[in-house]
């Protein structure tokens, strides 16, 4: 016994004065051939704790003499308890050189249990999982050019080496299979956990090949999916997946299951969850990866491989870092490219349009990415423009409803304003832009929270947009095909006069602001300090010259919407007398 504790001492201390051959010639000295047999289990935690992340550069020869210890090891330890000890040794690992050595005798160590290797080769893959997943992923709030600069981030690295890494290690075992009858359970369990290398930290990487083309984790990317499209000939399957795994993160979650062992590995939440499917169809259909025509057959209907494709856009929108998000947007693209125009719904526009679109504004609103914020606004666009008009207005009440921002709701005027101004060209104007449909959506756009109190520089942008809209039917509709005539009175009584009392009242108010604040310029710093509330922000320690641009911008404002009213009420008051004329005839 004591003779066993010598070995390992023996070994480390070698190791450790540069004595690297005799370290070598250990394994094989008579004296201790049965010590370093019984003591392999310990041996491989301190060969291994001696490599350091710049070991391979500083002391190569102390990595090699690593190495070929591990080799030895391998060869004379019984496999299954050497294999357990470096698995638990990738978990224990404190860098990546660490994990980078024990690949090798951990999958020389797997082919020896061929027989017997299923379930060790997913302890093998889990570990590996595990390791990876902990690497910390980038957080910088970063975008265009300067996105180059992450190539330099010390996560970005690590993340790209440990990538490259890992094909080597398991492309044997996918080779195998293609020589002998394919075992069912190995095959998913190397597909499941190719596709979790696709979820994070991956998925915070820069993939786009047009600002990364040539990049060492778009290659190991590239290796990845055409691995997975090998194992698995129609990888259109894994959409069904997407369904479960999205209602599966919308419900509350249940008590882990009691036959969690007779799980497939299709079923592991782990590997196969929204995040990890969202990149494998981020990288299928984003146009980004070059993806074998064979993996994709054709006998799924365009609709539904998008309706559910729709589903990891609307998960990587939930992001709020730009990796996802920027694959997110990439592949939302994609989508829309795919469907036909003029969609016809006859049935109610399923869920998931309705989710992507509330996916998108929160984005547009709310991310801190401007690029970001710029492309999912162009979405919300592109994606509404692909419907019939009926759909289009289900969806433009919808984003009115959702839509807690000036700006947005701005915006669905304009889309609004935009397809009646296509449907004009049609020999019929559709009914949903008629009559009872046409007032109430008249409603939502000429609506005042708070009537003539409300902020009208917060709602600026709605209300300019609101009555250029109105001013485009009274001038466009002069045969009354919208029913507009009959709104008159309501915009009037409701909107205008509320409208004009309000702009007089604020008005007023920046008014006594402004002469404030020139009293306050005239007046010993500190004596009087004038604040400023715009849309619910006390602005007050700012400087003087600011607080002024402030306040007239406002009242530009202010001027600018009462023109508007102005030209409006001559609009409609014309576009009644051409009504009454057409009466007379």
């Amino acid at each position: 016994m004591e003779q066993s504790v010598d070995v390992v001492d023996l070994v480390s201390s070698l190791l450790d004065s540069g004595k690297y051959k005799e370290a070598l010639s250990v394994p094989n000295d008579e004296k201790y051939v049965n010590s370093f047999k019984d003591n392999c289990w310990d041996l491989i935690s301190v060969v291994i704790g001696k490599i350091q992340d710049d070991t391979i550069v500083i002391k190569p020869s102390l990595y090699g003499t690593c190495e070929e210890l591990l080799a030895m090891i391998i060869q004379k330890s019984a496999p299954e308890e050497a294999l357990l000890e470096f698995i638990e040794q990738i978990e224990l690992a404190k860098n990546d050189a660490q994990f980078s050595i024990i690949l090798q005798p951990l999958q020389q160590l797997l082919k020896k249990l061929s027989a017997k290797r299923g379930r060790s080769l997913e302890w093998c893959l889990n570990s590996i999982s595990t390791y990876i997943e902990t690497i910390p992923t980038p957080n910088h709030q970063l975008e265009g050019k300067e996105r180059l600069l992450m190539d330099s981030d010390n996560n970005v690295r690590r993340i790209t080496k440990v990538y490259t890494l890992v094909p080597p290690f398991y492309t044997p075992f996918i080779k195998e299979l293609d020589h002998v009858d394919m075992n069912i359970n190995t095959k998913q369990i190397i597909t499941a956990f190719l596709i979790s290398l696709l979820g994070k930290p991956l998925i915070h990487i820069d993939l786009d090949p047009d600002s990364n083309g040539m990049s060492e984790a778009r290659q190991a990317c590239t290796t990845i999916i055409q691995d997975i499209c090998i194992l698995e000939k129609d990888i259109l399957k894994f959409l069904v997946l997407i369904e479960v795994c999205y209602k599966e993160s919308h419900k509350t979650k249940s008590k882990a299951s009691d036959d969690e062992d007779e799980r497939t590995p299709y079923e592991n939440r782990d590997k196969i969850n929204m995040t990890t499917l969202s990149g494998l169809f981020y990288c299928v259909f984003s146009g980004h990866f070059q993806i074998p025509e064979a993996a994709l057959p054709q006998v799924y209907s365009n609709e539904y491989v998008v309706h559910t494709t729709m589903l990891s856009v609307v998960h990587l929108l939930s992001c709020p870092e730009y990796g996802p998000l920027a694959k997110a947007i990439s592949l939302c693209k994609a989508l829309l490219n795919r469907f036909s125009s003029n969609i016809t719904h006859s049935l109610p526009v399923p869920s998931v349009h309705y989710d992507l679109i509330k996916s998108l504004v929160n984005i547009a609103i709310y991310s801190s990415f401007e690029s970001i914020r710029k492309n999912a606004v162009k979405l919300i666009g592109s994606h509404i423009s692909k419907f019939d008009f009926k759909a289009r207005c289900m969806l433009i009440k919808y984003l009115l409803d959702i839509a807690n921002h000036s700006g947005m709701i701005g915006y669905a005027i304009t889309l609004y304003k935009n397809s009646i101004d296509e449907a004009f060209n049609n020999d019929k104007l559709p009914e949903c832009f008629t009559g009872a449909q046409l007032m109430n959506m008249i409603k939502k756009i000429c609506y005042l929270p708070h009537g003539a109190e409300s902020d009208m520089v917060e709602l600026a942008d709605q209300i300019i947009t609101a009555l250029n809209f109105l001013r485009y039917l009274a001038i466009k509709d002069t045969e009354n095909a919208t029913g507009i005539r009959d709104c008159f009175s309501t915009i009037e009584t409701d909107y205008l006069e509320k409208l004009r009392t309000g702009l007089n009242m604020s008005k007023a108010h920046y008014e006594v602001k402004l002469k404030d604040i020139e009293e306050e310029k005239n007046q010993p710093e500190g004596k009087i300090e004038v604040s400023i509330n715009v849309g619910g922000n006390i602005l007050d320690k700012i400087p003087t010259e600011n607080k002024k641009e402030i306040v007239n911008s406002a009242l530009n404002a202010f001027h600018l919407i009462e023109g508007l009213v102005a030209r409006l009420s001559e609009c409609i008051n014309i576009n009644k007398l051409q009504g009454l004329t057409m009466d007379v005839q």
